[in-house]
C-alpha cells in the first residue's frame, strides 16, 4: 500500500518524497538508483522530455573544446575525468538561473502525465537532490550531481560525434583503425592530406550523411577560425617567408567575384604553394593542438584549426594570403615589421625579397632562407610552370 504524502511540503515535494521512499526500501536499491540515472540520461537527450535543459551546441562546444582535451591527459580514470571537467566547464555553462531551471523543469517533467512508474521514481529522487542543491557558484560535481551527470552525458554525445569525423577523415588519410600518430601525423597521413583533398572532404560528407548537425556545427567553427585569420586574431601560426609564399601565390587568384568562386581550381592553386611550406604548417598547427602546455584557448584555436586545413586548406592558406595582420614566430628582432612591409605590396620582384633572405642567410636560418630562394625563383617564372588556377 502507497504511503501517504508527507505533510507541511508542497504537492510536488511530497509526491516525490513517497516515490523516493518506495526506492529507498527496495532490495535492489542501487540498481535502481542505477537505471534512474540512465533514465534520466535518456529523458535528456534531444526530442525526449527533459530536452528543454540541454545546452545549445553553440554554447557548448567552445567550452567543452576549451578542456576536455586536457583533463583526458590529466587523469585516467573515468570518474576523475567527469568530474574535474564538470569543475572546469560549470563556471561557463552554470548560472544560478540556469540550475533553477533544472530544478523547475524536473519538478515539472515528475508531474506531467506520460511519464511511466520507474522514470517517475528517477525524476522524484533528482527532484528531492535539488532541493540541497546551491543555486551559485562554486559549482562542484559532487554538490550538483543531477546538473552534473546530465552536463557529462551531453559532453559524451559530442565526443562520439567528433570520433566519427575524425574517425572517417582519418581513414581518408590512410591512417590505421585505432592508431595513434603520436607528437605528429604519420608522413603517409600527411601526404594523403596535401594531396588528396577531395578523399578527405568525401570523407566529411559521408559523415555528415549520418549526422547533419555535425557538419553544421563544425562549419560555424570553420568560419569563426577563419575569420580569426583575417583580422590577425591567432596565436603565432607561420614564419615569415611561409606567410610571403601564400601572399604572393594566393591573394590575387582569390580576389575572385563570389560567382566566379566555383570556377577556381583549389588543387591547382595548392600546387603553385611550396611544399615544404604546406608540410610545416600542416605538422606545426597539428601540434600545437596536442601541446597540453599551451594556455586552453590557444589549444582550442589550434585543433580547430587543424580541422579546417585538413577539410579545406585553400581556405586556410588564402585567409592568410588576404589577410591584413598576422602574429608571426620570429626569427630575428624586427623580422615581423620586414615581412609585413613585403606583404602589403601588390606586386613582388624576386629582388624585392633579397634584403629578408640575406637576413636570413646571416643568422644561420638556412631552411627558411632556402624557401625564400624558391620563392624569387618563382617570381622569376624559373619554377615548374603550373596549371591553370580555372577549371577546364
Amino acid at each position: 500500500m502507497r504511503r501517504p504524502p508527507p505533510s507541511g511540503v508542497d504537492p510536488v515535494t511530497a509526491e516525490a518524497a513517497v516515490l523516493v521512499e518506495e526506492v529507498m526500501i527496495s532490495p535492489d536499491l542501487f540498481q535502481q538508483v542505477s537505471d534512474g540515472m540512465v533514465l534520466l540520461r535518456d529523458m535528456f537527450q534531444e526530442g525526449g522530455p527533459l530536452a528543454s535543459l540541454r545546452w545549445s551546441w553553440d554554447e557548448f562546444v567552445p567550452v567543452v573544446e576549451r578542456h576536455i582535451f586536457r583533463v583526458t591527459e590529466e587523469v585516467e580514470d573515468m570518474e576523475e575525468r567527469r568530474e574535474r571537467l564538470f569543475d572546469r566547464c560549470a563556471p561557463e555553462l552554470l548560472s544560478p538561473e540556469r540550475v533553477e531551471r533544472f530544478d523547475q523543469e524536473l519538478r515539472r517533467v515528475l508531474m506531467a502525465p506520460g511519464r511511466t512508474p520507474a522514470e517517475r521514481r528517477a525524476l522524484a529522487v533528482a527532484v528531492l537532490e535539488m532541493r540541497s542543491v546551491p543555486r551559485h557558484p562554486p559549482y562542484t560535481y559532487w554538490r550538483h550531481q543531477t546538473v552534473g551527470w546530465l552536463m557529462i552525458a551531453q559532453v559524451t554525445e559530442w565526443a562520439e560525434r567528433r570520433s566519427r569525423m575524425n574517425a572517417a577523415v582519418g581513414r581518408a588519410l590512410g591512417e590505421e583503425p585505432g592508431g595513434s600518430s603520436g607528437p605528429g601525423m604519420s608522413a603517409r597521413a600527411l601526404r594523403r592530406a596535401m594531396e588528396e583533398p577531395e578523399a578527405v572532404m568525401a570523407a566529411v560528407k559521408e559523415a555528415a550523411d549520418a549526422d547533419p548537425q555535425l557538419l553544421e556545427i563544425m562549419g560555424k567553427y570553420e568560419q569563426s577560425i577563419l575569420f580569426a585569420i583575417l583580422y590577425g586574431r591567432t596565436p603565432a601560426v607561420l614564419h615569415g617567408e611561409e606567410w610571403l609564399w601564400m601572399t604572393v601565390v594566393l591573394r590575387e587568384p582569390l580576389r575572385v567575384e563570389p560567382e566566379q568562386a566555383a570556377d577556381v581550381d583549389g588543387k591547382a592553386l595548392l600546387a603553385k604553394l611550396d611544399e615544404e611550406v604546406k608540410q610545416a604548417v600542416l605538422s606545426r598547427v597539428e601540434a600545437a593542438s596536442r601541446d597540453r602546455s599551451s594556455l586552453p584557448e590557444a589549444q582550442q584555436w589550434f585543433d580547430w584549426a587543424y580541422k579546417v586545413i585538413r577539410v579545406h586548406p585553400l581556405a586556410f592558406y588564402g585567409a592568410f594570403a588576404k589577410a591584413l595582420d598576422a602574429p608571426l614566430r620570429e626569427r630575428f628582432e624586427g623580422e615581423a615589421g620586414l615581412v609585413r612591409e613585403l606583404q602589403r605590396r601588390e606586386r613582388w620582384r624576386a629582388e624585392d625579397l633579397e634584403a629578408y633572405r640575406l637576413n636570413l642567410e646571416a643568422r644561420g636560418a638556412h631552411g627558411a632562407e632556402q624557401r625564400v630562394r624558391r620563392l624569387q625563383a618563382f617570381l622569376r617564372g624559373e619554377a615548374a610552370p603550373a596549371r591553370t588556377v580555372f577549371k577546364v
